[in-house]
């Protein structure tokens, strides 16, 4: 009876054991439940990227290029650990990425086991978020010139300044002349 049991054992050593993860968000989740759970959902360009102080977190400025819940601004700052932002590693300068955010108190923040992710030229968005896309917030329009005062606004070059010159010398030559034919 021992035998078999340390047998028993013995074998059960060998079996694969079941799958374990230590966090709990190690399986991602749908794109229906991530729609529900997330407050913000955006493909965005990463223009910047800073460390803070201590080092824990990036602050990520994004040029929104698509918006499919909740945000409607061409420009964001965000917030995301330093080591583990989106899938596979923190948001890059430079890159594309589907952002799924979370709203706090002080911003945008892209959590700890969201599904973001980097967005390639071949990839495509997912079916889900199609038909959820939200128009963003119309860019803003140049401000005209103020053509009131042309002189702010007229650049002064080196053939403007040597044309000026050219004239009132001509000017200054013919009005001596014009004087010594009188006296």
């Amino acid at each position: 009876m021992r035998r078999a049991a340390l047998l028993a054992l013995f074998i059960l050593l060998f079996l694969p054991a079941r799958s374990s993860f230590a966090l709990s968000c190690a399986e991602l989740p749908t794109a229906e439940k991530a729609y529900a759970y997330y407050d913000g959902i955006v493909i965005g360009h990463v223009d910047k990227v800073s460390t803070s102080a201590d080092g824990a977190s990036n602050e990520l400025q994004i040029t929104v290029s698509h918006s499919f819940k909740t945000i409607t601004e061409r420009t964001l700052v965000l917030k995301e650990n330093s080591t583990w932002g989106a899938l596979n590693g923190p948001s890059k300068a430079g890159e594309d990425y589907l952002f799924y955010l979370k709203q706090t108190d002080s911003g945008w923040e892209n959590p700890l086991c969201s599904p973001s992710a980097k967005v390639s030229s071949d990839s495509v968005t997912p079916d889900f978020l199609k038909d959820k896309e939200i128009e963003l917030q119309p860019l803003p329009s140049p401000e005209p010139a103020d053509s009131g005062n042309l002189a702010e606004n007229t650049p002064i070059d080196a053939w403007t300044i040597g044309g000026l010159i050219v004239i009132g010398i001509f000017t200054g030559i013919t009005i001596v002349r014009h004087h010594r034919k009188k006296g």
